[in-house]
C-alpha cells in the first residue's frame, strides 16, 4: 500500500467510524499532534477523540491534494458535516460545519506512528454557534 493509499483508508474508516480498523492501522509508539490538545496524544486518547468528534458531528472528509514520499504523505483536505450531538458543551445545532485541513502523516512499517493536523477549532466553534464570528 501506498502512503496515499495508506491516507485515503484512514480517512474512510473515520467516515465510517471504524474504530477497529484505525486501531490496527496505528503504530504502538502513535503519536497525534493537533490543535485542540495540548500534548501529542497516543493511540486509546486519538481514538477518544475521533469518537467524541463523530458522536458531535456527521460528516465526512474529501481529499483535495496528497504528497508523498518514502515515509511521510501530507494530505490537504476539506471536512464538511451537520453538528447532531453536544460539542465542548454546545447542544446540537443541526448547522452545518465546514473547514479545511492539512494533516502530515508518518507511516512506518505500515502504520501510522506520527500525525500532526493543522486546522482551526475556532472555525468549528463560530460555525456551531458557540462564539461570534471574527469582525
Amino acid at each position: 500500500m501506498t502512503n496515499k493509499e495508506f491516507a485515503k483508508a484512514w480517512f474512510k474508516a473515520i467516515d465510517a467510524q471504524d474504530y477497529a480498523t484505525l486501531k490496527a492501522m496505528m503504530a504502538p509508539d502513535h503519536a497525534f499532534h493537533n490543535p485542540m490538545a495540548p500534548a501529542p496524544l497516543g493511540a486509546a486518547e486519538h481514538i477518544g477523540m475521533i469518537q467524541m468528534m463523530m458522536s458531535a458531528f456527521k460528516g465526512e472528509h474529501s481529499i483535495t491534494l496528497m504528497v508523498e514520499d518514502e515515509s511521510h504523505v501530507a494530505v490537504r483536505g476539506r471536512w464538511k458535516g451537520t453538528h447532531t450531538g453536544p460539542f465542548n458543551g454546545v447542544p446540537a445545532s443541526n448547522k452545518t460545519v465546514d473547514f479545511t485541513f492539512t494533516d502530515v502523516m508518518e507511516i512506518k512499517n505500515g502504520k501510522l506512528a506520527r500525525e500532526a493536523l493543522e486546522m482551526n477549532p475556532m472555525a468549528i466553534m463560530t460555525q456551531i454557534g458557540a462564539m461570534p464570528a471574527a469582525a
